[in-house]
């Protein structure tokens, strides 16, 4: 009797300790986890080099805390304008950083990095490079540029942007944002408002297969609504406001022209009409005298540019105005590949300058 006892005493002791080994574990573990909350992220102004096959790139990083416990990131070039761009993920869990440019992309630039003090420590991925880095913090984050709020378009609030300078009425576009161009979308409306342009991003499906029987109108209503919201913002010149659309939403956009409010003007990326029915839905924009530019990437497989180039032309008319530029060598992204050149030495993705100033310098023409 005294064994049975002495077993059932043993056992309440190991059962009293391992309870309290459990409790302690979970105190520990909220501890941990509301110290890490209480821990400031990281913002700032932060630069600094990396450094591949013996060619070095400047880098600025601005980390700004958003709302408590969220981030956003805006990474630039110095000496390579036109590459900068809003990470699409920010997150820090003390003492980690993570960035991504395009997530899930194989061309996205990721920057992961370890907080030590006022440096980050760790290593950025662009495509198949991988180079260490340590960046210092110089003081406070730069300004983005740009004003962001958002615009309501029946149930939703669409993200609005709006440049930070003195001028009383912009140009504005709406992007027309499948959930495969979010990416692109996004790095053309955040580059637009730093450079005067108000953009509005508009989610949208992604476009249904090219069908005889014409678009969804159900699915061009949002567009719609939202040209016309984006009309009445008082930042806006109301008589300067179109569309974008990348690849086959560019139907939409064509489509959208169609119905009032109508567009000042259309802007179209890669847009398949290689045949004489891919280019069809774009004669309404030479019908309602709308100017187009369109932008053709010489490296990009989605569209082929000179044929598709050769049939839009005819489609959208002649007219003072409307454009198609074709420009070679450079990915969808509007970027010239990273590669060895003749001497030896890496050289950087480069932007296409013709691109990027072109756009704006057009946009600002209507």
């Amino acid at each position: 009797m005294r064994l049975i006892c002495f077993q059932f005493v043993g056992f309440a002791c190991r059962s009293t300790l391992l309870a309290a080994g459990l409790l302690l574990s979970a105190c520990s573990d909220n501890a941990s986890s509301e110290a890490n909350r209480a821990v400031p992220p990281p913002t700032g102004h932060y630069e600094g080099p990396v450094s591949y096959q013996g060619t070095e790139l400047r880098v600025a990083l601005e980390l700004r805390e958003t709302r408590p416990g969220q981030l956003s990131a805006s990474v630039s070039f110095p000496q390579v304008p036109g590459l900068e761009f809003d990470a699409l993920t920010a997150r820090y869990r003390a003492p980690q950083l993570l960035l991504e440019q395009q997530p899930g992309q194989a061309a996205s630039l990721t920057i992961q990095a370890v907080r030590e003090g006022d440096f980050l420590r760790g290593v950025m991925h662009w495509d198949s490079v991988q180079a260490d880095f340590v960046w210092v913090r110089r003081g406070e984050a730069a300004a983005s540029g740009y004003r962001e709020t958002t615009l309501a378009v029946g149930t939703q609030r669409l993200r609005l942007l709006l440049p930070d300078d003195t001028l009383a009425r912009h140009p504005a576009l709406a992007l027309l944002m499948p959930p495969a161009a979010t990416a692109a979308a996004a790095s053309r409306a955040t580059y637009l408002a730093r450079h005067g342009i108000v953009t509005l991003l508009v989610p949208v499906a992604a476009p249904a297969p090219l069908a005889a029987e014409g678009p969804d109108s159900v699915a061009l209503q949002v567009p719609v609504a939202a040209l016309a919201g984006l009309r009445r913002q008082a930042a806006v010149d109301s008589g300067r406001v179109g569309y974008w659309g990348s690849g086959a939403t560019a139907r939409q956009v064509a489509a959208a022209a169609g119905r009032l409010p109508r567009p000042d003007f259309v802007v179209l990326e890669a847009v398949p009409a290689a045949t004489r029915e891919q280019a069809q839905p774009y004669q309404v924009l030479n019908q309602l005298r709308i100017p187009a530019l369109a932008y053709y990437a010489g490296l990009d497989t989605t569209a082929p540019a000179t044929a598709s180039a050769r049939r839009l032309r005819p489609a959208l008319g002649y007219r003072r105005g409307t454009q198609i530029r074709v420009i070679p060598q450079v990915t969808a992204g509007f970027l010239k590949p990273a590669r060895t050149g003749p001497d030896g030495q890496w050289q950087w993705p480069q932007p296409a300058p013709e691109y990027w100033t072109g756009l704006v310098d057009w946009l600002k023409e209507r």
